[in-house]
């Protein structure tokens, strides 16, 4: 009898074969119970966005003047797989990939330092460029979708963030995102009319609510032994005081953004539209047809466990339909 076949009896006739498998059992119960799943591989890719913008120049010319400079820029370094770009009009992107397995932190510092080496060749009026860094861990697990047929897509946004500020605070959440939906913002609708009698031109609107929508920092108070540091807080909050804002008194008398403009405090000018209907398959729609909605993304904190994580953002959202989200606001 061989080697194997001795082993192999001697197993048989042993009282201790059975511990053996019991404990090899429960360290594989373990191991599936401790182990992360994981949605994509932790494969270690650096990889970072740089955006440079432009204002004014065609896609053409941001391609020739920014794009393939900074393409070859990047080439250039050791450990660089590849890299492509693509440019549209006032911006330009390109994406550098390094080898697979290089050092994350390492591969950004090197990538930020030949950038920086090189500014001398980006064109006149370019403006610094910014650095992305890419992660696969920032790939959303889930998302839920917020949809209703009696509140508009400003409302529903504003739902949205109530609920992902509360999604935020869970342990293993890292990056959130919400997609649809108008923000708040404080639209002026300017008379052309009455901006012409009163004497102002167009870009002295312009000028001064830059000017006035501003925080600056204004010295320090010293009493006694204690510094107290002073700061002008000059945002403007609401519709009223976007209206007293004096654009100039080009005629001795004073005149405020309301005398020539409408000024309205909601939702934000619509560039893009989102909506969510029910399929054929649906069993009680919650409504008929395409409801405006807003759809929430939520990715994980990377070696977390997908399916915890995930869980615990379900978990938590069964409180928030209860205490937050409005009724008639369905979450798919």
């Amino acid at each position: 009898m061989n080697i194997a076949g001795r082993l192999a009896k001697t197993f048989l006739s042993s009282k201790i074969t059975a511990m053996i498998m019991l404990a090899i059992t429960l360290v594989g119960l373990v191991a599936i119970a401790v182990t992360p799943r994981e949605y994509n591989p932790q494969i270690v890719v650096p990889a970072a966005n740089i955006i440079v913008a432009k204002p004014g120049a065609t896609a053409d010319e941001v391609e020739n003047t920014i794009v393939k400079p900074l393409e070859a820029i990047m080439n250039a370094q050791a450990g660089v797989k590849h890299t492509f770009g693509y440019a549209v009009n006032d911006y330009g992107v390109v994406t550098v990939q390094f080898d697979v397995g290089q050092d994350q932190e390492k591969s950004l510092v090197k990538l930020y330092n030949q950038l920086m080496q090189n500014m001398d060749r980006m064109p006149s009026g370019a403006m610094q460029p910014m650095v992305k860094p890419i992660n696969v861990d920032d790939v959303p697990i889930m998302t839920l979708t917020l949809a209703s047929s009696k509140q508009s897509d400003h409302e529903l946004r504003y739902v949205g963030l109530h609920v992902l500020e509360q999604l935020r605070n869970i342990p293993g959440v890292s990056f959130t995102e919400i997609v649809g939906g108008r923000p708040r913002a404080i639209n002026i609708f300017i008379d052309a009319q009455k901006l012409a009698a009163a004497g102002l031109a167009l870009d002295q609107v312009d000028r001064m609510l830059n000017a006035t929508n501003i925080s600056l920092p204004a010295g320090e108070l010293v009493d006694g032994n204690q510094n107290t540091p002073l700061r002008f807080n000059g945002f403007l909050k609401s519709a009223h005081e976007v209206g007293d804002i004096v654009l100039g008194a080009p005629r001795g008398r004073p005149v405020f953004l309301k005398d020539v403009a409408q000024i309205e405090d909601g939702p934000a000018e619509a560039e893009a539209s989102s909506h969510f209907a029910f399929g054929p398959a649906a069993h009680n729609p919650a409504f008929d047809g395409a409801a405006p909605a807003v759809t929430i993304a939520i990715a994980k904190k990377a070696g977390t466990n997908a399916v915890v994580v995930a869980n615990a953002v379900l978990a938590k959202l069964e409180t928030l339909k209860r205490e937050a989200i409005p009724e008639g606001v369905s979450v798919v």
